[in-house]
């Protein structure tokens, strides 16, 4: 029996530390207990961080980027995503709205097609504020880059998301162009096809129902003026005046509408 005994022993001490050490393990790692991350978007930094607190979390800012319209300061991404479940003590990455968009160096987009042009500013996050036309034997080619109206000279430094005109060739005998069928379209989608169909937008005559930024965002075209049409033609840069609602049932945009091979103007690039 004695010797039974003196068998066992050593397995029991074994057994029993074995259990210690997976009981100091579970709660050293605190195994079972999980934290769901909050929802921070457009929180400032100290609310954030005092968010985390409360779930014994920590928040580590890892990034800036320049949204606009909303909030300097604020967070605009986190990493974990909102909803996910994590053990305390983990750490939650955050980007912030910077206060100033950063600044870029101005390309050089004269010479370029307008295409070309259109590209690159998309690229670096800079805007397309007006088309204009000069007289040019090469239709659509870049001949100057103006800034608050005034030329701007490559490598010059400028802010991410300003506006810039592009001074564009016309032709030597006035290139007209079909007007495009707007209706349908949100006030981005209409910058896209007025872009690529060497216009301009006019005047945004009503917005019906439109109270809010939102409802802004969101409405679509329901009149526009001078009204399409393959023969209702147009000189390059001419202006487009716009009536929106936000009540955009039955309102969508014709099929193929974004196809830059539709607005072409006559020996462009």
């Amino acid at each position: 029996m004695k010797r039974a005994a003196a068998v066992l022993s050593p397995v029991v001490v074994a057994i029993l530390l074995l259990l210690g050490g997976w009981a100091y393990l579970r709660s050293y790692t605190r195994h079972d207990a999980l934290m769901r991350v909050p929802d921070l978007t457009g929180a400032g930094l100290e609310e954030a961080q005092a968010l985390l607190g409360k779930r014994d979390l920590i928040g580590v800012v890892i990034d800036s980027v320049y949204q606009e319209g909303k909030p300097k300061g604020s967070v605009v991404d986190q990493d974990p995503d909102a909803g996910i479940e994590v053990k305390p003590g983990r750490k939650v990455y955050l980007v912030l709205n910077a206060n100033q968009p950063k600044m870029i160096d101005m390309p050089k987009l004269v010479d370029l097609s307008k295409r070309q042009a259109l590209s690159v500013l998309e690229i670096l996050g800079l805007r397309v504020k007006e088309l204009q036309y000069r007289p040019d034997n090469c239709v659509d080619c870049v001949i100057a880059q103006l800034y608050k109206g005034q030329p701007i000279a490559p490598d010059e430094r400028i802010r991410r998301g300003e506006a810039i005109t592009l001074v564009l060739g016309g032709g030597e005998r006035g290139e007209r162009v079909p007007v495009p069928d707007l209706i349908g379209l949100t006030r981005s989608d209409v910058q896209l096809v007025l872009n690529m169909a060497s216009l301009n937008l006019g005047v945004v005559v009503e917005c019906q129902g439109c109270n809010t930024v939102a409802d802004s965002a969101f409405a679509r075209v329901r009149r526009q003026s001078p009204q399409a049409g393959a023969a209702n033609r147009i000189t390059l840069g001419s202006a487009i005046d716009l009536w929106l609602t936000s009540d955009t049932t039955g309102l969508r945009p014709t099929p193929g509408w974004n196809d830059p091979s539709r607005y072409t103007a006559p020996d462009s690039l």
